[in-house]
């Protein structure tokens, strides 16, 4: 009964050891553990102050672009904010840093895949394409782009185009009949110059007016062509 007794003891005794152990592990363990705090948003050197008044160690793991943050405060953090680690431990961070930047191209006057592939070349993005009449710039090429050449934009940057149609037609107005300084006005206002302006001698009408004109009223032409006439003289 008495080695029973020793045996019994010997196990209690170790029992009690091993759970004083533990306990005083984890006392010590919790003593040396802390709370990380949130340091997103932080300038770099304030981050870093915060991070060693804790007791851990301030790393910078890479620095990138971020919309959202300004350059040189910190983007995101790891391990995140609430987490307790042991003092001496790293949080390691990430910085924001200021986009890359370049001119935007001059476009105007090429040819839209010609200045598709210069906007790729300096690292910038097509847009959104639209069509306009240009009597200056011909079909297919760019009149004008947003933003503007020249400013420093970021790379990646959205840039839209503008691209002519050509010239457009229009109907010609209606100007047999009309005197022709009248024909004259209404051509104009209409977006057409007056042509060739011959004479004829109809006695059926009036001194000076309008007999005919080409192209015909009500026919699509060029805008900014001319409209040739024939006015009566008697």
């Amino acid at each position: 009964m008495a080695t029973r007794d020793v045996v019994v003891s010997a196990v209690v005794s170790a029992v009690v050891a091993a759970t004083t152990t533990f306990v005083l592990q984890r006392t010590v363990l919790q003593k040396d553990a802390a709370e990380v705090p949130s340091v997103l948003g932080l300038p770099a050197q304030s981050a870093r102050s915060l991070i060693e008044s804790r007791g851990f160690m301030f790393v910078v793991g890479e620095e990138r672009e971020d919309g959202k943050v300004a350059a040189g405060n910190i983007a995101a953090q790891k391990p995140l904010e609430g987490s307790r680690i042991e003092r001496g431990g790293i949080v390691e961070v990430v910085l924001a840093k200021a986009p890359a930047l370049v001119k935007a191209p001059a476009l105007s006057g090429m040819l839209l895949a010609d200045a598709k592939a210069r906007i790729e070349a300096v690292k910038l993005t097509a847009g959104k394409i639209t069509e306009e009449n240009s009597a200056e710039i011909k079909a297919g090429a760019v009149i004008s782009q947003s933003p503007a050449e020249g400013g420093e934009i970021k790379v990646g940057t959205v840039i839209d185009l503008v691209v002519s149609k050509g010239v457009g037609s229009l109907p010609v107005p209606a100007v047999t009949g009309r005197s022709l300084a009248k024909a004259k006005e209404e051509l104009q206002k209409a977006g057409f110059t007056v042509g060739n302006v011959r004479s004829r001698s109809d006695e059926d009408h009036s001194e000076g007016l309008i007999l005919e004109q080409s192209p015909a009223a009500n026919q699509p032409a060029p805008k900014g062509s001319a409209v040739d006439l024939v006015v009566n003289r008697t």
